[in-house]
């Protein structure tokens, strides 16, 4: 789809052209992660566990917007690809706690190269300045509304 090629009431919508910002970076994401055989999911669930120590699944879906059902299924396929660990939450055995693992540390290194060409793909035609600046308005957009 060529933004341009919309008619002009659409491409006079911020949200429009965010729509096909985020569909253009969710294809890259999804060709970028299929070749280190992973999900593009897994790369936040990764990066959670890493930075926040073991995790239940419960806390995976609130840090990252998921369902419990999708944090589930993340969580077998990572477990059976020997990325992460999972075993009973010690301080509540009736919830499961992931632990990322040696191999799952190495492919999130890898997946940490792979979303950062897919940024510089992604924002080449703006400068450092503008991409700056973008990150602000974005994180300005997506915060909670003050109450």
């Amino acid at each position: 789809m060529d933004f341009r090629e919309a008619p002009a009431r659409l491409r006079a919508l911020p949200s429009y052209a965010i729509t096909l910002a985020a569909a253009r970076a969710g294809q890259l994401v999804v060709d970028r992660v299929a070749e280190l055989g992973v999900s593009k999911a897994a790369y936040g669930v990764l990066a959670v566990i890493e930075e926040f120590g073991p995790s239940s699944q419960a806390d995976l879906g609130r840090r990252l917007g998921m369902d419990r059902r999708s944090v589930s299924e993340e969580a077998v396929g990572l477990e059976h690809a020997g990325l992460v660990s999972r075993g009973p939450d010690p301080a509540d055995s009736r919830r499961n706690r992931l632990e990322i693992t040696a191999a799952g540390r190495d492919v999130l290194a890898r997946l940490d190269s792979s979303f950062r060409a897919v940024q510089d793909e992604l924002f080449a035609s703006l400068s450092p300045a503008d991409r700056a600046e973008l990150d602000r308005i974005l994180a300005l957009v997506v915060a909670p509304a003050s109450t």
